[in-house]
């Protein structure tokens, strides 16, 4: 109705200004009449034309359009768009893109470990059509305080590859691997190959949400003093491995992320406890299937749009660690993060 009454005095306005013209003119005028027509119809079409292009709230007052948290391109996609399916906000593009991202963290360690660690990764992002590649690589130089205050330098070095392709805006297929080495956890090698299914059970502009669920296999290989405590030195396992994350987009320049990971074995690994006898000081009483969680939340702050600052806090539980070994890590973490 606040719409319609609007539209109505508008229109009387417009008749006003002519009813005022033709009683100082003579309106019997041919050429006189013949302009006044002209001049209401080109009126009344930019009226409607004014109408057609500003939007109304339900109330049917006239808004602004909404602006989108996350900025968008001319053709409508997120400039983020790595972070989507390819299908999701663009027709496919047959050329590679590319996307570059570089962390660097300083962390407090709290758990079986502490002190401090530098952490250093990078991230390349490629796609062409439906295909995706994701690449990274990262390395923690890890300053840890043990009894007595004596130091101790521990590595964990991380290579990651990643091929996806989009069967459809929600729906993708991936295969990658995992290859690992970690001081902290007395690892030599360890290398994991998985594939699977994932799904964005959510995806827009501000709120993301996906999961992802596949099959894989795990190899280890261990470092002094593992040999020699529990007398292996390596073990091999099939695995199920479930990853999440969700993401919002609080306002322009605040952001929430969150992730979990688990890596389940399929097969039976040994329990160790002390051993009063044999020729190891450790011994297996039973064996049991082992599972992995990492979960992570963090606050970010877009400084600039190639950079941001990120505080967070990650957990890291295993359910059957070494003996002697706490089963759950904490580390919190201040990053800045560069894009490209």
């Amino acid at each position: 109705m606040a719409q319609r009454a609007g539209t109505s005095i508008v229109h009387a306005a417009i008749l006003g200004l002519f009813a005022q013209a033709a009683w100082a003119q003579n309106t019997s005028s041919p050429d006189y009449q013949a302009g006044y027509e002209a001049g209401y119809k080109a009126a009344m079409e930019a009226l409607q034309a004014g109408a057609s292009t500003t939007p109304v709230s339900p109330q049917g007052a006239a808004v602004a359009p909404a602006a989108s948290a996350r900025s968008t391109s001319a053709t409508g996609e997120p400039t983020d768009w790595w972070n989507h399916s390819a299908l999701m906000y663009r027709s496919l593009v047959p050329e590679w893109r590319h996307h570059a991202e570089a962390q660097f963290s300083a962390t407090d360690l709290n758990g079986n470990d502490s002190g401090y660690a530098l952490r250093g990764s990078g991230k390349w992002f490629s796609r062409r059509n439906r295909w995706s590649n994701e690449l990274i690589v990262s390395l923690d130089k890890r300053h840890i305080v043990q009894p007595g205050d004596a130091i101790n330098q521990r590595d964990y070095k991380m290579l990651q590859d990643s091929l996806r392709y989009d069967l459809t805006p929600k729906l993708y297929t991936a295969a990658g691997f995992i290859m690992e080495r970690d001081d902290v956890n007395d690892i030599d090698r360890r290398t994991t190959v998985l594939g699977g299914f994932g799904y964005y059970l959510v995806d827009n502009r501000t709120v993301r949400l996906n999961v992802f669920l596949g099959l894989g296999w795990l190899e280890e290989s261990y470092l002094d003093p593992v040999p020699s405590l529990v007398g292996i030195d390596g073990r091999n396992s099939g695995l199920l491995y479930l990853y999440q994350t969700f993401d919002w987009q609080l306002s322009k320049n605040w952001s929430l992320q969150q992730g979990y990971r688990q890596i389940r074995d399929l097969d039976d690994s040994g329990h160790y406890v002390p051993a009063t006898s044999g020729p190891t000081p450790y011994t297996a009483d039973r064996m049991v299937k082992r599972y992995r969680n990492v979960s992570n939340l963090s606050l970010n702050y877009q400084l600039s749009p190639r950079s941001a600052l990120s505080l967070g806090i990650e957990t890291r539980y295993d359910s059957n660690p070494w003996p002697d070994t706490l089963p759950r890590d904490t580390t919190k973490r201040l990053s800045l993060n560069i894009m490209y």
